[in-house]
């Protein structure tokens, strides 16, 4: 920023001042008395707009013809912005200028001449030029390039008290740095003829405001061509009434106000459009939180997200220009690092995780946040955008196999030892958000009535990047993450939604059996979140059956308190994929337990192994006994059927019946029909 006057002479002074306008000509006049003002400086537009009497004279009597100076007498004592339309006289010909007044300090005073030319003033129309003179918040102009050309008196005032002059500086050189980045996107945005809004924005040394402003851009034209933008400084409450702050807003992560992943997509067309930067090599940074979900558990919502908060805002003090930072998942942002030299990405990588090393303070807590680093490039790695981040996160997972806290680079021979897992855990992590996920329902059939009246709800996920993906591939990876508990409540949830759906179109009551996960069912909210569900939905208990397996039943007490709470709800209890554990004997007496369901290997063997049907029996027997109903999975032949009969197993389920189908085939096949 350049200090005036203290440092330079006052020609210099007021030949910066004269840059402010960028349409004709200006003259700066001191004030001596009444009717009597001195030329103190004034542009080379002067004398190529109106007739003087001698350009070199100090008076203004002088300087000015005698009826040029009589009419400028007229609007001289106006405020500053004011505007009027007068004739004058340049050589034989009469023009019309639109002459405005900026009074500045030390009792000197701007008059600016501007020519209009078929009814239209230069670069603006007299009305807007009008309205922008007059705009009682500041106004700056700048030309496409971003250089400041221009500054409404408003503008001029704040400026001058500061005793500093910023035209003819590029905006982007006064923008504090973690805004550049953001309003290069408008500015380029702006140029192609629409207006913006950006809720926050800062100059460097606080000018023109103190706190940060809302900045508001618009194209200027002439002759219906965009010559620059205007760009209109408000207080950052009004944007909230500006439409324009629609585009901005969609680009900014809610919760950080950070870049969100539609801008980062956005961002990188641009860069690849650029001819200037896209031979340049560029940087991915991906930055995953170490355990970020062990912070919510503890912490709660609200607290989380207000570390999420801090984290984000630690991130911006790390960006500038050339490096920009977004949030591309909850708990996953990215660094794009243009210009990329291997210096400047190990400085921003070692930089983050040294700020990462003084604590998080929450409610005079100390808390520390640990980061995992990949990092992929570009064009050597490629320049797609999916194929750059799959690698930083096959860089990433590395780093978690190999300690955490630290940063690689990817490597060829990371595609070999990066499982399918990783990638797939990633887009499990979305899979709800995205809507991928959905039920099918299993029917169990009465083998004594051969009706209907109980189903299974059996998880499915269809993956915009995989396709299908096997329950048996996508369960075990939810289960290692720990995002089965997430999507066993969402289970819960959609299965008591359906079932007050259909209470309501007047079906058939039936029961639905949920599969719980281990990790589900050992959670102490459990109970009550089932609870919750029904409550939610009106749904009858004895509607629900949850179904668990014997490796949740390891620890008795845990287990019989659940299963208790469970019972005194009024659910239907079941153990799945029963014969397969160690322990279901010695257990089955102690547990609050209404159905045994019979796994399906066992199924499968009858009539090949005696000793399999012998067991099998055994299960039947057992539960009768116990007063548990039996349940065969697995049913594939009308021999199998025969052979649970004979033993009074009372229900089964299987492709013989029919194949896991989805909830509106149910509807049809079951319930319509």
């Amino acid at each position: 920023m350049d200090k005036i006057k203290d440092n330079v002479g006052q020609d210099v002074y007021y030949h910066q001042l004269a840059k402010l306008n960028p349409f004709d000509a200006i003259v700066f006049l001191r004030q001596k008395d009444t009717r009597e003002f001195e030329v103190v400086y004034r542009n080379d537009k002067v004398a190529s707009l109106i007739e003087l009497n001698d350009e070199h004279a100090i008076e203004a009597t002088q300087f000015f013809t005698e009826l040029c100076w009589e009419k400028l007498l007229t609007i001289f004592m106006q405020e500053s912005g004011s505007i009027q339309t007068i004739k004058f006289l340049k050589g034989q010909e009469t023009q019309k200028l639109d002459v405005s007044v900026q009074h500045l300090d030390g009792n000197v005073s701007a008059i600016i001449f501007r020519e209009i030319r078929d009814n239209t003033v230069m670069a603006y129309g007299q009305p807007y030029l009008q309205f922008v003179e007059q705009h009682v918040n500041p106004v700056l102009t700048t030309d496409l390039q971003g250089h400041i050309i221009y500054q409404n008196a408003a503008a001029t005032s704040l400026l001058l008290h500061q005793q500093v002059s910023i035209i003819g500086q590029n905006i982007f050189s006064i923008l504090e740095k973690r805004y550049v980045s953001e309003f290069k996107l408008l500015f380029e945005k702006t140029l192609e003829g629409s207006a913006f809004g950006m809720p926050k924005c800062l100059f460097k040394d606080q000018l023109l405001s103190e706190e940060p402003f809302f900045l508001r851009t618009h194209p200027t034209y002439f002759n219906g061509e965009i010559v620059g933008i205007h760009l209109f400084i408000k207080e950052a409450k009004a944007f909230m009434n500006d439409h324009e702050t629609f585009y901005y807003l969609a680009l900014m992560d809610e919760l950080t106000g950070i870049w969100n992943r539609k801008a980062f997509k956005e961002h990188w067309l641009q860069h690849l459009n650029d001819s200037k930067t896209n031979k340049q090599q560029a940087a991915l940074i991906l930055i995953d939180i170490d355990r970020f979900k062990k912070f919510n558990e503890s912490l709660g919502e609200s607290q989380g997200d207000e570390l999420m908060r801090m984290f984000s805002n630690r991130l911006s003090e790390l960006s500038h220009s050339k490096c920009s930072v977004y949030r591309y998942n909850s708990d996953e942002f990215i660094f794009l690092l243009k210009d990329a030299t291997f210096e400047k990405i190990e400085k921003v990588a070692s930089e983050l995780l040294e700020a990462l090393k003084q604590p998080f303070i929450i409610d005079g807590q100390e808390y520390f946040i640990s980061v995992s680093i990949g990092i992929s490039l570009s064009p050597a790695d490629g320049n797609d955008l999916e194929t750059l981040v799959r690698k930083a996160d096959q860089a990433l997972f590395s780093v978690k196999e190999h300690g955490r806290s630290h940063f690689r680079y990817f490597r060829d021979d990371m595609t070999t030892a990066f499982p399918n897992e990783a990638l797939m855990e990633s887009h499990l992590r979305r899979a709800i958000e995205f809507d991928e996920l959905s039920i099918h329902l299993q029917p169990q059939i009465d083998l004594t009535t051969n009706r209907i009246d109980s189903f299974e709800a059996l998880l499915r996920w269809n993956n915009r990047k995989f396709g299908f993906v096997s329950p048996a591939q996508f369960i075990p990876i939810a289960e290692a993450s720990g995002l089965i508990i997430n999507i066993g409540d969402w289970v819960i949830e959609e299965v008591c939604r359906y079932q007050k759906e259909w209470k309501d179109l007047g079906y058939r009551p039936v029961r639905i059996a949920v599969n719980i996960s281990p990790k589900q069912f050992r959670r102490e909210d459990f109970a009550r979140k089932i609870n919750d569900a029904l409550n939610k939905y009106d749904v009858e208990p004895t509607l629900l059956e949850v179904e668990i397996t014997e490796s949740s039943m390891t620890n008795v007490n845990e287990t019989f308190s659940i299963l208790s709470d469970l019972k005194h709800l009024g659910v239907h209890v079941s153990v799945d994929d029963f014969g397969t554990g160690y322990s279901s004997l010695s257990y089955l007496k102690k547990y609050p337990i209404d159905t045994i369901k019979i796994d399906q290997s066992f199924i499968a063997d009858i009539a090949k192994d005696e000793k399999n049907e012998a067991i099998i029996k055994a299960i039947i027997s057992m539960s009768h006994n116990l007063g548990l109903e039996v349940v065969a999975e697995g049913i594939e032949e009308l021999f199998q059927v025969a052979f649970l009969k004979r033993y009074r197993c009372q229900k089964g389920q299987g492709y013989l019946y029919n194949k896991p189908l989805s909830v509106e085939a149910v509807i049809e096949q079951y319930f319509v029909n």
